[in-house]
């Protein structure tokens, strides 16, 4: 891994914000960079790696002794983002509520547990993060998150505190996404009493009154006929009714099936949605941004450090998510602000971003070592001798 010789240029809005006092916007500054720019996004690696640290003891204390307002900073990170056309928010724009696993090895890691992931399929020990991610059709980013404590709370009262703060920070996002995990009488009521909408899915089993019975859902399906639909290229096949389906009440129930591959196979969803009036596309071009939220995951696992945090204090481990949120923020701002800020805005993954900034810190090593002229390469390679162990 090469030496990163100074900050990115995507950090400088650090020193605007008023959380962090002069010494820990260099810290700041030291962390964000590592997370986008370092091969190792460990405490240690970015100490390591990015030469301007102070050292890897003072960026530790700094996440877990100094005394900074995560809750401030989030605040703040969503207050830059609304300076820019392409990552302000609107009430056209979503809010999606999902959660992920970071894997873990450790058993004294905050709050790890043993969770079942769809995704490996099986049993894995790691964290379990919410996040709520707002999205539209030029931009992405996360607003907030909850660490799941294992028998403390459930997930859906992480969600709704997730849905009170996004509240009370002025989210003007309508309509809100999630899976079955959050589709809950529970949920969508505390929704409603904001005058939210709300667009999800639920699960095969679910019942709903038809035929004046009560059956599941999947043996609705096999009742219906189904009427082929386009909608962005992709054929559907739809039947959609107002519906009263169990827990949730009186509905807009979509039933649909997505033709994909060359022999015409099929993927069922049964979407619903407190959006009764809208169009069958409506509703699927919604749930389809859902998807976003995905791609996050992804993005951040892969390129900053989402589940690398080795952090054994739980404070220390929310700031290094809060801190992540910021380093994916500023990429997004930075993109914005760059000669091809609309194109790369608009990409659905965060790996453009993290290539022009990595392209920038090759170009700053290049500049550091050119600059350098009193000292021969035998010097400046035992200057950064430490990056390579």
């Amino acid at each position: 891994m090469l030496p990163i010789t100074s900050f990115l240029s995507c950090t400088e809005p650090i020193d605007q914000l008023e959380c962090f006092s002069t010494r820990q916007k260099h810290h700041a500054k030291t962390y964000v960079t590592g997370l986008v720019a370092a091969s190792n996004k460990t405490v240690q690696g970015i100490s390591n790696h990015v030469l301007p640290a102070k050292s890897e003891r003072a960026l530790n204390k700094f996440l877990t002794e100094y005394d900074w307002d995560e809750n401030q900073l989030n605040r703040e990170r969503l207050e830059l983002l609304q300076q820019a056309d392409d990552t302000r928010w609107s009430s056209e724009g979503v809010v999606v509520i999902d959660d992920t696993f970071t894997h873990k090895v450790g058993e004294n890691i905050p709050n790890a547990g043993k969770f079942y992931d769809y995704t490996v399929p099986g049993y894995i020990w790691g964290q379990n993060l919410i996040y709520a991610l707002y999205a539209d059709e030029k931009t992405t980013y996360p607003l907030g998150f909850r660490l799941y404590e294992k028998d403390a709370q459930r997930r859906v009262e992480l969600a709704i505190e997730l849905v009170d703060e996004l509240i009370e920070i002025g989210v003007p996002a309508d309509t809100y996404l999630f899976d079955t995990s959050y589709c809950s009488e529970e949920f969508v009521t505390h929704l409603e009493t904001y005058g939210k909408e709300w667009v999800s899915v639920v699960k095969s089993n679910a019942r709903v009154t038809y035929g004046g019975e009560r059956i599941r859902i999947d043996a609705l399906a096999e009742r219906i006929d189904t009427v082929p639909r386009t909608i962005e290229g992709e054929t559907y096949h739809i039947w959609t009714q107002k519906r009263d389906v169990s827990r949730l009440g009186e509905v807009k129930l979509l039933i649909t099936e997505k033709e994909s591959g060359e022999e015409g196979e099929t993927s069922v969803k049964y979407i619903v949605s407190n959006k009764i009036d809208a169009p069958a596309s409506h509703l699927i071009e919604l749930y389809a941004m859902r998807w976003r939220v995905e791609t996050f995951f992804r993005d951040t696992k892969q390129d900053l450090g989402l589940g690398d945090c080795e952090l054994r204090h739980a404070a220390g481990a929310s700031r290094h998510w809060h801190l992540l949120m910021l380093a994916y923020s500023l990429l997004k701002l930075g993109a914005a602000d760059s000669a091809l800020g609309t194109v790369l805005a608009r990409a659905s993954s965060l790996r453009n971003d993290v290539k022009r900034s990595f392209r920038e810190s090759v170009q700053n090593l290049l500049s550091w070592a050119l600059n350098s002229p009193d000292r021969d390469t035998d010097e400046l390679m035992h200057q950064i001798e430490g990056v390579f162990v």
